[in-house]
């Protein structure tokens, strides 16, 4: 392949040196042959090594690959998210359907089992939730929405294929923009996978997270519960200052916590999609620069050589650098992998430091109304970094990312699950701080492991493989200045 593009002749040159007055050592062309005889042919030349210095630059960073990673990462993304929503479909067979054809029916037709929108207090007065259900989904408010489950349905989230969602960049267009055009494709494009080490990305007996129910579509009853209505409800029922009443009514604060913690898993997601789609866009605009710059190269190219190689020499280094090349942007590939990984970690290890402090302030704290409100901030940063270190493991599926541990997750989900009723209870209070504290210890350590095995081995190895394209690339442009030269002679 010559240059950057399939626009050249890929044919061998003669094997034998060629002879007689007119020709030139070296080269497979006579002088009378090459095409080029304008007078600002010096001009060409320079113009050539500049564009061919500048794509090297831009080659470096594999804008090309990390586009193809980052858009089946999107996809994969968005088909998860899909899934938390229940807007999977299955084909069932149709009633209707002739000819034993098939039609989408939603797993959800039966009517939902409605969470209770009132209870009886200690004085046996009906209280109610204000606003509690809704006849339609309504967008996400603060961190208390909650969903519904199924009446006797299944809330598993459909099995997960085995393989993984990345694709490898293909061969060069450039093999930066072969890549780029087919990313996402190429890995089965949004296919969901499992996590690396089998911690995430599945529930536990089939429902999603800690038992946390789906959200149904909009055409099913969505219950939704704002944050200052279950702030009065946990004041009137006392359950943050009396142990008895916190027992009794635990389970009912279970569900609301469930479900809201599953439609704050949403935000979650629909957050890092946000986050992601920029780094998609930074992507396409630095691939859209260079595909034009491999446009103008080639011209140049194919307008001094003729469609041709000028020398032997040149063949083997163009053959040797598209070699060196796809070495390069394979790792530049995984190198986008373990960097989507490691904010991902961080942004966990952050929200896991924040929940804690905010738990270790709620014991603190007299007045009950404010208790409830920190404790509420701290579930919602948990459920964040939850979410997070989610992602994380999904976006390196064949890396076991060390020091996490599926026991340790559910520990948090449930404590987080059962937070509000547990900050009367001393005992309890005490065995959350507990899980915590290791949990965010862990994933701070995570985090640090993550970075330090980047900087041990992906790093070298990209930085290897670059030097060689650079290397590479430095004496054919030498070479090609050479003889480009030599041609107006």
């Amino acid at each position: 392949m010559m240059g950057c593009n399939s626009s050249m002749d890929t044919n061998s040159v003669l094997n034998e040196p060629l002879g007689g007055a007119g020709a030139v050592s070296g080269l497979n062309l006579p002088p009378s042959q090459w095409p080029l005889t304008q007078t600002n042919h010096a001009e060409v030349v320079c113009e050539f090594v500049r564009l061919d210095e500048t794509i090297g630059k831009l080659e470096g960073a594999c804008p090309g690959p990390r586009l193809a990673t980052c858009e089946a990462w999107i996809e994969h993304l968005q088909t998860r998210r899909n899934e938390l929503l229940g807007l999977d479909t299955v084909q069932l067979k149709s009633p209707n359907a002739g000819n034993g054809t098939t039609a989408p029916v939603t797993a959800f037709d039966q009517p939902p089992t409605v969470l209770p929108s009132h209870i009886m207090d200690d004085n046996h007065r009906e209280m109610y939730i204000d606003g509690f259900t809704a006849e339609q989904a309504l967008p996400y408010n603060n961190n208390n929405a909650v969903a519904i489950r199924a009446s006797g349905g299944d809330n598993s989230i459909g099995q997960q294929p085995s393989n993984g969602f990345l694709p490898l960049p293909a061969k060069r267009m450039s093999s930066q923009g072969a890549a780029a055009s087919n990313g996402g494709g190429g890995g089965g494009g949004g296919s969901v996978v499992t996590a690396g080490n089998g911690n995430m990305g599945k529930g536990d007996g089939g429902a999603i997270g800690n038992g946390v129910p789906r959200l149904f579509p909009s055409n099913n009853l969505v219950t939704k519960t704002p944050s200052q209505d279950l702030v009065n409800l946990a004041l009137n029922l006392g359950v943050v200052v009396d142990l008895n009443k916190a027992s009794t009514h635990e389970d009912f604060f279970a569900q609301l916590s469930e479900s809201a913690l599953h439609l704050m898993g949403l935000r979650c997601y629909t957050e890092i999609l946000e986050h992601t789609k920029v780094r998609l866009k930074t992507l396409m605009e630095s691939y859209a620069e260079l595909n034009e710059l491999y446009v103008h190269h080639d011209g140049i190219i194919a307008f001094i050589s003729g469609g041709t190689y000028m020398s032997r020499l040149e063949e083997r280094l163009d053959s040797q650098l598209e070699v060196a090349r796809d070495v390069r942007d394979k790792l530049g590939s995984t190198l986008e992998q373990w960097r989507i990984c490691g904010l991902l970690l961080r942004a966990c290890a952050n929200s896991a430091t924040q929940s804690l402090k905010q738990w270790r302030k709620v014991k603190t704290i007299i007045n009950p109304k404010e208790k409830i409100e920190t404790a509420l901030a701290c579930r919602k940063d948990l459920q964040a970094s939850l979410v997070s270190l989610e992602c994380a493991q999904l976006s390196l599926p064949h890396v076991e990312i060390k020091y996490t541990s599926n026991r340790q997750i559910l520990a948090v989900k449930h404590c987080n699950t059962y937070m509000i009723t547990d900050i009367a209870n001393m005992a309890r209070y005490e065995h959350t701080s507990k899980v915590f504290i290791a949990y965010e210890s862990n994933v701070s350590k995570a985090s640090t492991w993550l970075y330090e095995t980047f900087n041990k081995t992906l790093r070298p190895d990209f930085e290897r493989a670059e030097e060689r394209v650079k290397d590479l690339a430095k004496t054919l442009r030498d070479h090609r200045e050479e003889i480009f030269t030599f041609a107006r002679k």
